[in-house]
């Protein structure tokens, strides 16, 4: 089997699967019609009123109607679907971002993503409960001789709310790691920037520290955290927030920068899963959504691994302060 597939190929198996898919959408309508013509008849033969009648019947439709959806589903779509999503995955992802030649010593796992540790120990985000974790879609490489990592990542989390359980979402997006931010400084303790649209929950557990910057605009934006003051004025030079700053506004989403020992994670909050076939859109389309991300993948490598030219850290100062300090 080759390696790769071309447009037109993959076209004919999204377009086979796309049919499959208006058929399924056309039983179910179908059968939601005769559920709904049958409960109605059986619900007229009780001697309930107007008002429960009409309530069983829409709750009777909606249960039995969600069933045949399930059915349909499963009998007509779902093989074509796989099939179509498999060979996107597995035959045509790769090649695609391989044609960039931005990226070398490229991997790319559809079944592998950061591990629940690994979130929790960056601090990037919120990591929920492990049992709930999700990441997949791991693409590994190099960009400008740094090693990195890009992958989904959802994170979930079980609450009571009156006498119900409800799983909340606390992030979903992307992350990325780069194993190295810069070839002469290393980040004694961890440094979380957080975008402040990033609610509590979202953001997780926070650094000892909470630091302000001379930067009225970047403080007006961002939140900052860190394990120890004088680090944070070492990594985040002016230079460094300008980038972020930029970043930001280029990504148009809400992001996250944290930095560890060598190594920075980036979260970007957005819904939209990367490397995901869908049917309803043509291939070529999601080639061009492939590359959008991949060079999201390099603008955070030319603002990040590029931003902090070398220099000394600076003098320890005096009068630290467990939140609210400037320095």
């Amino acid at each position: 089997m080759r390696e790769t597939i071309t447009d037109a190929e993959l076209e004919v198996l999204r377009l086979k699967a796309r049919g499959r898919y208006r058929i399924m959408l056309l039983c179910t309508g179908l059968a939601a019609l005769l559920i709904l013509y049958g409960v109605w008849r059986l619900m007229m033969e009780e001697d309930d009123s107007l008002f429960v009648k009409i309530g069983a019947t829409l709750f009777g439709t909606v249960t039995l109607s969600c069933g045949a959806l399930a059915f349909f589903y499963w009998l007509l779509f779902q093989k074509p679907y796989k099939a179509f999503n498999d060979i996107f995955k597995s035959r045509y992802v790769l090649s695609t971002i391989t044609e960039m030649g931005l990226f070398g010593q490229l991997s790319y796992d559809p079944k592998a993503g950061f591990t629940h540790d690994d979130i929790r120990n960056a601090a990037v985000v919120a990591c929920g409960d492990k049992r709930y974790f999700e990441s997949e879609d791991l693409l590994t490489g190099c960009y400008q001789n740094v090693r990195f990592a890009f992958s989904d990542v959802t994170t979930k989390r079980m609450v009571r709310r009156g006498k119900r359980n409800e799983l909340d979402t606390l992030f979903d997006g992307q992350v990325i790691r780069f194993d190295r931010f810069d070839h002469q400084k290393i980040s004694n303790g961890h440094l979380q920037i957080f975008q402040k649209e990033f609610l509590s929950d979202l953001r997780g557990w926070t650094a000892e520290y909470k630091v302000e910057t001379d930067s009225a605009a970047f403080n007006s934006k961002f939140q900052i955290y860190a394990a120890d003051e004088h680090n944070a004025f070492y990594i985040l030079t002016p230079h460094l927030m300008e980038k972020i700053q930029k970043f930001q506004e280029l990504v148009g989403e809400q992001i996250a920068v944290t930095f560890r020992g060598e190594a920075m994670f980036v979260a970007i909050s957005r819904t939209r899963s990367i490397f995901d076939g869908v049917v309803d859109v043509p291939v070529a389309e999601q080639k061009a959504l492939i590359l959008g991300d991949m060079e999201l993948l390099k603008n955070a490598g030319d603002v990040f691994l590029s931003a902090m030219p070398p220099e000394a850290p600076p003098q320890s100062r005096t009068g630290r302060e467990k939140t609210g300090r400037t320095w």
